[in-house]
């Protein structure tokens, strides 16, 4: 019998001096932060998914991520943290700045990572109800949006545990997002409302390109969810760009039931900070830069927020959200310094955030009606649902808080024991095996390998056979 060996010796943080190559360093960036839109029918008309695209755009990618325009992420992170967060970090773009100042090399193409699976079907398998909105026409203009609901009948004959929604755009170009919401005046056919700015009743999700799906957390003992009722209608409010006219369309949206004896704790979704809408109205005057704020509070009990949804319009320039609790302490939500109405959607907090009761929540935002190439003549805009008219409303998805709550993660949906992180702080996740020359390089026996962790700890290692 053969009895392995090991061979362990701890060094201090070190760095591999190297040359970053496509096939080891650059590819897996790509793959990971880019391929969700810059792939063959994707939401982005240039594909980056071989080395030869990726080359010849080279000047442009190294433009981009420098920047940080790409991969788009307008959530200032050093704010707030968030679930599914597709950003860069340094390192990764110091790697393709390097690669490209380099002459952009190939390397082996034996070490390229696996090309992940892209399409327009389903991330989850098979679902348990999917309902999907009419064959439609865009009747966006060259200079208007199209925006249109569909209310669509479930046909469930009992109530349903909703585990996870997900939206699969049929023209994934020209969708530019999707509100689903549970319809509060239920029909037993297919109802079309043009000109329909919001969710139609209780908004349960919301999509835009290269959103993950909804799936709620669950943990060995608790499941969160929301409740679909019998003789239901699904609400898809549609979101069409300006130069889609004619376009085709016709998007689902698909569920993933618990089992009918499941317990859940049901998560709400409110427009908690919603100003000009439903109240008195706010102006933009031309030639100005205006702020304009909101609040909500005090809360009546302590809850536990999951995401926040913030919504501006064509004049949006920064927004800020966050909490100040009883005793003072202020909790950030949210921050965008650079407002894009093209990237919008759902922030997820990257575990079930506390908000305790008597704590009100704040928000302001600047509008910029001045002069520019997008705002030629500037004239007084007011809130309103279309367009042209402005909004400022914050959505929340939340519940009442429990003990344990803020140790939920959103994103792997598993709880996450304050001892484990203390327990293992020093060992660190491995993201990383290399070679003497630090390349990197698959598990080998009887081989010194460096095995490199992400907080920065370097082992070497020499299993024996």
């Amino acid at each position: 019998m053969k009895k392995g060996i090991l061979i362990l010796l701890i060094l201090p943080i070190i760095g591999f001096t190297q040359n970053p190559n496509y096939s080891e360093h650059v590819a897996p960036i790509i793959y990971d932060k880019c391929l969700k839109c810059h792939h063959n029918g994707g939401i982005a008309a240039l594909s980056l998914e071989t080395y030869g695209n990726t080359v010849s755009n080279s000047g442009m990618i190294q433009h981009v991520t420098s920047t940080g325009e790409m991969p788009p992420w307008p959530p200032d992170t050093l704010y707030q943290d968030y679930a599914y967060q597709n950003t860069l970090s340094l390192d990764e773009i110091n790697t393709i700045t390097d690669w490209i100042s380099n002459g952009s090399p190939l390397g082996d193409t034996s070490l390229l990572p696996t090309m992940p699976t892209l399409s327009s079907s389903s991330q989850l398998g098979i679902p348990d109800l999917e309902l999907q909105m009419p064959t439609y026409a865009s009747t966006a203009t060259s200079n208007a949006d199209d925006y249109v609901c569909f209310s669509i009948p479930t046909g469930l004959m009992q109530n349903k545990k909703i585990r996870a929604i997900e939206v699969i755009p049929g023209n994934i170009q020209t969708v530019h997002h999707v509100l689903v919401s549970i319809d509060q005046f239920a029909n037993n056919s297919v109802i079309t409302t043009p000109n329909c700015m919001g969710p139609q009743g209780g908004l349960i999700y919301s999509y835009a390109p290269g959103a993950p799906p909804l799936i709620y957390p669950e943990t060995a003992n608790m499941s969160f969810g929301s409740e679909l009722t019998a003789n239901s209608s699904i609400s898809l409010a549609m979101h069409y760009p300006e130069g889609s006219l004619g376009q085709i369309d016709s998007t689902k949206v698909r569920f993933y039931f618990y089992p009918q004896n499941t317990t859940i704790r049901e998560i709400s979704n409110e427009f908690l900070i919603n100003e000009g809408l439903f109240g008195a109205p706010f102006y933009l005057p031309p030639n100005q830069i205006t702020e304009v704020t909101g609040s909500y509070g005090p809360t009546t009990q302590d809850y536990s927020l999951m995401s926040v949804f913030p919504h501006m319009h064509l004049l949006g320039k920064d927004l800020i959200c966050y909490a100040v609790t009883p005793t003072n302490d202020t909790i950030n939500l949210i921050k965008i310094d650079n407002w894009d109405f093209e990237w919008q959607g759902d922030y997820y907090f990257e575990k079930l955030l506390k908000i305790p009761a008597g704590s009100i929540i704040y928000a302001k935002g600047n509008y910029d009606n001045t002069v520019s190439p997008s705002n030629p003549n500037p004239v007084t805009v007011q809130s309103g649902f279309n367009t042209q008219d402005e909004m400022f409303v914050f959505v929340f998805q939340f519940l009442p808080y429990q003990i344990g709550d803020e140790n939920i993660s959103t994103e792997n949906s598993s709880t996450t024991n304050t001892n484990s992180i203390i327990g293992n702080s020093s060992i660190g996740k491995l993201i990383k095996i290399a070679d003497i020359m630090g390349r990197q390089v698959p598990y080998k026996r009887n081989t010194p390998l460096f095995y490199i962790y992400d907080n920065g700890r370097v082992e070497k290692k020499m299993i024996l056979d």
